[in-house]
């Protein structure tokens, strides 16, 4: 099982990136908390990883440190949550905030998360407050959302609306949710931000 990669990173977008080590190229699929906290192409990064193994498939997904993977490993142990849905809670809630949201049992907050009903909700608050009771006494988790570097009105939209696809957008319903991130947020929002907005408005 792959823990761990330290590499040139060849390409990056707000769902995916690809990471060369030692002359093979890793693809990984990625939160945008993760996304926010990537070096530009071309420089060296450092990602800790999941392996998750299906019968036809084996993916790889990276994260900027190790408490964002912990979070990640508690949330594929809920029933009804799978990688992707994972990566997508991730990507609508900060960390810290994510854990607050748990232990406090604010079920409403988890639900504002594309893909995320209220059952599933529920069932993350009971199965994770214990574990991620424990995480916050014992000091862990980090807030990883900090700002990531604007690419241009045009772009940003392009590439936030593309990730959205990829998160299980249909492309109209990609194409309103950026027009109302955008009109929400300004014309000078960033990718992460016309994201997290679609994402936390269905």
């Amino acid at each position: 099982m792959i823990r761990h990669l330290r590499g040139l990173l060849l390409r990056r977008s707000p769902t995916d990136i690809i990471v060369d080590v030692g002359g093979v190229g890793y693809g990984l699929a990625i939160s945008l908390a993760t996304y926010d906290r990537l070096p530009v192409e071309h420089e060296e990064a450092v990602l800790f990883t999941y392996t998750h193994v299906r019968e036809d498939r084996l993916q790889l997904f990276g994260f900027a440190d190790e408490d964002e993977r912990d979070m990640f490993e508690l949330l594929i142990g809920v029933s009804g949550i799978g990688p992707t849905s994972a990566l997508t809670v991730l990507s609508g809630i900060p960390l810290k905030a994510l854990q607050t949201a748990i232990f406090e049992e604010r079920v409403s907050d988890l639900t504002r998360v594309r893909g995320i009903g209220k059952k599933t909700a529920e069932r993350v608050v009971v199965e994770l407050k214990d574990k991620i009771r424990f995480s916050m006494v014992a000091g862990t988790g980090t807030d990883a959302a900090q700002p990531g570097e604007g690419t241009g009105v045009v772009s940003a939209v392009q590439e936030a609306t593309m990730a959205l696809i990829a998160l299980g957008f249909q492309a109209p319903a990609a194409k309103k949710a950026m027009e109302r991130a955008q009109k929400e947020n300004g014309v000078d929002a960033t990718v992460q931000e016309l994201i997290r907005h679609a994402l936390r408005n269905r």
